[in-house]
């Protein structure tokens, strides 16, 4: 079962502007400036800074905050106890955020104590700063963010650090931020692929919850084993909860919910039924074209996008220019009509059994034709008949996959593509699969 999820404002107004905050801040605590000011707005309460100094490299400007340690004591992470007795001492210099437009370092000693109670040194933990990390828990959660909006060389670029450093960051927050994250039970699942590289056939398989609109997970194959190994993974109460399962007509992915989730009403996706009749219509009117004589070669040049596109969004002109189409190929006039005649079933017919009797005789009016284009989109439509008139119960749709699959191909784009799946995946992760911004 669902679990209810609260409601948000209608809209979250942001009290960012000077003028509204003179008139809040009578209504703050305000604080006195005291030695450990510096201290609390840095983050570092256990530090006390006790000296500061500017530096210019390049066109770098940098400042450095020389700290030392509140407390002469620290807590053995065994046993628990307390410990006195310092071990060694070096000085650490970490990356922190950044102050007045400037690079921050954070120059502190780093401590090691022996325990009286375990008879082992141990090294000193901090809570703003991760073991063996050279930048502060602040600073790597800023990286992390910024990954999430820019190219990591990008990210690298401008905060002055190496491109490893930044993936580094970004693939640990992104682990971590996914180890955290309480998926809930999927009632509704979307299944496509999206190409990695061009003209190269390599294609990854897109998951998504069709109800709450992100993805789910990315797969590096779309391959049968691959894709009934996800299923295996999913416990038995999950696997229970998944009801509807929405695809393209692809044959391989209907064999393998049939077996792993044989409850699971299979819909074959009208987004993807509607783009494969598009492309028939397309062939239809590149051949008409490319066997035409001049005059209709020019009637219909420049149509491929007004004839796929609805008619009802079809502007004055661009529907004078398809008219004008249209009369020049009887051929394409009549697949055309054809095509609009089946997106009309598509959207107004919402009840499973009249949308049969009207895709039949669509699909007799398809062979009737003689046009192979239309034969073959009808036959194809016959294998998966059932399938697709599931999409009249509830008209289940994975439609919206296609703008993730945008967002994901921005995201190959934007990195130039991607040597190693697992980064590429927990980068889809967490800009279009509900992860938490600010992981703990």
């Amino acid at each position: 079962m669902l679990t209810s999820v609260p409601l948000l404002p209608a809209y979250t107004r942001i009290f960012c502007d000077p003028a509204r905050a003179l008139r809040r801040i009578h209504n703050l605590t305000m604080n006195k400036i005291t030695a450990e000011t510096l201290n609390e707005l840095l983050g570092i309460p256990d530090l006390i800074v006790t000296e500061y100094a500017f530096e210019e490299q390049g066109d770098i400007a940098i400042v450095h905050i020389i700290c030392e340690h509140r407390y002469e004591v620290a807590v053995c992470p065994d046993c628990g106890e307390i410990s006195t007795t310092l071990h060694e001492s070096e000085m650490r210099c970490v990356r922190h955020l950044d102050i007045w437009g400037k690079m921050t370092l954070l120059h502190f000693p780093s401590r090691r104590f022996d325990c009286d109670k375990c008879k082992k040194p141990f090294t000193e933990k901090l809570p703003w700063i991760e073991e063996k990390r050279r930048q502060t828990l602040s600073f790597e959660k800023y990286i992390y963010q910024q990954c999430q909006q820019a190219s990591k060389s990008a990210v690298a670029e401008n905060e002055h650090l190496h491109y490893k450093t930044v993936a580094t960051i970004f693939n640990r927050w992104a682990k971590r931020a996914e180890s955290s994250h309480h998926r809930p039970v999927v009632r509704r699942l979307g299944v496509d692929e999206i190409s990695l590289k061009k003209r190269h056939r390599q294609y990854a398989l897109v998951l998504s919850d069709l109800e709450r609109c992100y993805v789910i997970d990315i797969l590096p194959e779309r391959t049968q084993k691959v894709f009934a190994q996800w299923f295996d993974d999913l416990s038995a109460t999950e696997q229970a909860a998944i009801q509807v399962v929405a695809m393209d007509m692809w044959r391989p992915y209907r064999d393998v919910v049939r077996l792993k989730l044989p409850h699971a009403e299979i819909v074959a996706d009208r987004f993807h039924v509607m783009k494969q009749l598009n492309n028939r219509l397309s062939q239809i009117r590149r051949n008409l074209q490319r066997n035409a004589d001049e005059q209709t070669r020019q009637a219909l040049k420049g149509t491929r996008w007004l004839l796929v596109k609805n008619r009802v969004d079809l502007t004055a002109d661009e529907e004078a220019r398809l008219q004008a189409a249209l009369a020049a190929s009887p051929t394409l006039r009549q697949a055309y009509l054809l095509k609009e005649a089946f997106r009309t079933i598509c959207e107004k017919i919402r009840d499973r059994e009249r949308a049969e009797r009207f895709l039949s005789a669509w699909v007799w009016q398809a062979e009737a034709s003689g046009i192979s284009q239309l034969r073959k989109f009808a036959n194809t439509l016959r294998n998966w008949w059932s399938e697709f008139l599931n999409y009249f119960h509830d008209r289940v749709t994975s439609g919206f996959v296609e703008g993730l699959n945008n967002g994901i191909r921005y995201i190959i784009r934007r990195a130039c593509g991607y040597h190693v799946f697992e980064h590429f995946r927990l980068q889809v992760l967490v800009e279009h699969g509900g992860l938490d911004a600010f992981p703990h």
